[in-house]
């Protein structure tokens, strides 16, 4: 705007002095101007193009004084040395000079030096000028001048520090807001936190509880079926029992096994299980497993089989060890009824602080995982998976105890068994 507002008046000037007047200096005084102001575009234009963070602005600042500095120095020194002794001629030429002062309160005051350097040079030659044609008339207009100049710094002073004191308050109410929300984004990630972690402790005490009364019910049951599969057996073996009574005797006994399995299932959900821990080697476990599960998921599942070179020894029950990882890989097949891919991975990694949803004293683990391309679960679904006798199954096909009792397993072991669903 200023750099427009500097032609037009040059323009002006020139038009009315130059060519009305038949003054050829003005055309000269307008080249110059013309060429000084697109020397300034050329600056301005470059600044806003390749500005960076980086590139300091003080440079900039001093490259549009020196241009506000040679623009009112042009103003000046051209005017008084092309103004003739017209009185009308000088009046229009301290308006249009007076008029730019002023609007240069508005465009140039927000950097104090860049409003001076123009005005002063811009105006003090003229008013020279003024003072020594020596009349009083032209020294009355040198004085007002002299004062205009004076008036229109003081106010765009005030005019800037109003302005660096609204920036300054800008800057300070931008801040103020980016620690606003900083913080209450921060605010909002803890309570989100808080959240997970109450529901976190909520899970934990509800399987907790029913851990404790599952343990207490199944111990107790077992004592019970002890007695039973024991008497039934010492009848079974008895002389002279009918073929039809042994039958009977044969199929309460396959019952009361059966109950025995689903009582040992359950403590060892709650952690009552008896474990016989040793040194394994986890890649044989796989192995043997493996051999019964070929025979067991069917010809359109395949079955993949990784482990890391160099696995160490890990302590624990391999017997019930590979339980579970038949366990998981039959859910696996269940979530595959058109067939897919089930990967059973071993490897070591190390626990450390934070990397659990329930701490692992930091220690070198084996690792197993299973993994399959099945339907997945749901959020709700995920939440109670590991709940006894939960189970998204028929009626009949399964009794809701089989990652339960690999969760227990695992907890009982010193490990983690962590599930997940794509």
């Amino acid at each position: 705007m200023v750099l427009t507002v500097n032609v037009v008046n040059a323009a002006l000037i020139t038009l009315i002095l130059g060519w009305y007047a038949e003054h050829a200096g003005w055309w000269i005084f307008f080249g110059f101007v013309v060429t000084l102001t697109g020397v300034r575009s050329v600056v301005w234009t470059d600044y806003h193009r390749h500005k960076e963070p980086y590139r300091p602005t003080a440079i900039w600042a001093q490259l549009a004084t020196l241009g506000s500095a040679l623009s009112g120095l042009l103003w000046g020194v051209g005017t008084a040395a092309l103004v003739s002794d017209n009185l009308v001629e000088e009046m229009f030429l301290a308006f249009v000079i007076g008029g730019m002062c002023a609007g240069a309160v508005f465009s140039l005051s927000y950097h104090l030096p860049t409003f001076i350097v123009y005005v002063v040079p811009a105006v003090l030659p003229l008013s020279g000028h003024f003072f020594l044609d020596g009349r009083l008339v032209y020294s009355a207009m040198g004085g007002m001048l002299a004062v205009f100049v004076t008036a229109m710094t003081v106010a765009a002073y005030s005019f800037n520090h109003s302005f660096a004191k609204g920036v300054q308050l800008n800057v300070d109410l931008t801040q103020r807001t980016r620690e606003l929300v900083e913080t209450n984004a921060q605010l909002a990630a803890e309570m989100g936190q808080r959240k997970a972690a109450e529901d976190h402790l909520r899970q934990a005490q509800k399987m907790e509880a029913l851990g404790q009364l599952t343990g207490g019910i199944a111990h107790d049951f077992n004592n019970l079926l002890t007695a039973v599969i024991g008497n039934l057996e010492m009848a079974q073996s008895s002389t002279g029992i009918d073929p039809r009574m042994a039958g009977l005797l044969h199929a309460a006994l396959s019952a009361a096994e059966r109950g025995a399995t689903l009582i040992r299932d359950l403590l060892t959900f709650a952690h009552r299980q008896s474990l016989h821990p040793r040194k394994v080697d986890v890649s044989v476990v796989v192995d043997d497993a493996e051999k019964i599960l070929k025979q067991t998921i069917g010809p359109d599942i395949s079955l993949l089989i990784e482990a890391d070179p160099g696995l160490p020894l890990a302590w624990v029950d391999p017997n019930q060890l590979e339980l579970a990882i038949l366990n998981l890989v039959l859910n696996a097949r269940d979530a595959m009824p058109s067939g897919g891919r089930v990967q059973i991975s071993s490897e070591n990694r190390r626990a450390e602080p934070g990397t659990a949803a329930r701490e692992l004293p930091p220690d070198e683990y084996v690792v197993v995982s299973v993994s399959d391309t099945g339907v997945g679960m749901s959020e709700e679904t995920l939440a109670r998976a590991c709940e006894p006798f939960f189970t998204t199954k028929e009626v009949g096909c399964g009794s809701g105890l089989g990652l339960s009792m690999v969760q227990g397993f695992a907890a009982q072991s010193g490990g983690q068994f962590r599930l997940s669903a794509r």
